[in-house]
C-alpha cells in the first residue's frame, strides 16, 4: 500500500504566512488601510495585518502623522477608528493617473470634462448633480451617475496635473 499523501495545507494560511515572513508589520498595516473602506479599531487592522494590537496602534499612530490615516472617533466613543485618509486616496489616484497618461492627453481630457460639465449644467440648469436633484429637475439616475462621476474625474484629473507640475516645474513653466 503507497505512503498516505500529505496532509491537504490550508492555501489561506500559508499565504498568511508568506506575507507574515515577507513583510514587516508597517506593511502590513500600512497594506490593511489601503484597501480599508470602513472606519477600524485598532484591534481589526492588528488581526487583519497579523501583528500585535500595540504594534498595530503604533504603525497607525505613524500612518495618522503622515497624512495617510485618519483617526475619528468610535460612535460609541469607546475608543479611536482609523480610515484611510482622503488626501491619500486622491494622491493615489493622481498618480496613477500620470503614471497611465501623458501630460497633453490629460490636459485634454480635463478641458472635455469641464465642457461636459458646463453642458450638465446648461442642460438642468444647476451648478452640480446635487442642486439638480433639489431643484426637481426632470433627471434619470444614470445621467446623475455620470455627472458625479464626471466631477470626481475631473477633480482626480486636476490633482494629477497639479503633481505633475509640481514634479516637473520647467514642464509646467514652458506651458505658461
Amino acid at each position: 500500500m503507497p505512503d498516505s499523501a500529505p496532509a491537504f495545507e490550508d492555501v489561506n494560511d500559508r499565504a498568511k504566512e508568506d506575507w507574515k515572513r515577507e513583510t514587516s508589520p508597517f506593511d502590513r498595516v500600512q497594506s490593511v488601510m489601503r484597501t480599508a473602506y470602513e472606519p477600524m479599531s485598532a484591534a481589526t487592522v492588528a488581526e487583519n495585518a497579523l501583528t500585535s494590537e500595540q504594534t498595530a496602534r503604533k504603525h497607525l499612530r505613524s500612518l495618522a502623522e503622515h497624512g495617510y490615516v485618519a483617526e475619528t472617533a468610535s460612535p460609541d466613543s469607546t475608543g479611536t477608528l482609523y480610515q484611510r485618509a482622503k488626501d491619500s486616496i486622491a494622491l493615489e489616484q493622481a498618480r496613477r493617473i500620470l503614471d497611465e497618461t501623458d501630460t497633453d492627453t490629460l490636459s485634454t481630457r480635463v478641458l472635455e470634462m469641464r465642457e461636459e460639465l458646463r453642458e450638465y449644467g446648461d442642460r438642468f440648469d444647476a451648478n452640480s448633480p446635487d442642486d439638480a436633484v433639489r431643484s426637481h429637475a426632470d433627471i434619470d439616475t444614470e445621467t446623475l451617475l455620470e455627472w458625479r462621476t464626471t466631477r470626481r474625474n475631473l477633480a482626480f484629473a486636476e490633482v494629477a496635473l497639479a503633481l505633475s507640475a509640481v514634479e516637473n516645474p520647467t514642464d509646467a513653466a514652458e506651458a505658461v
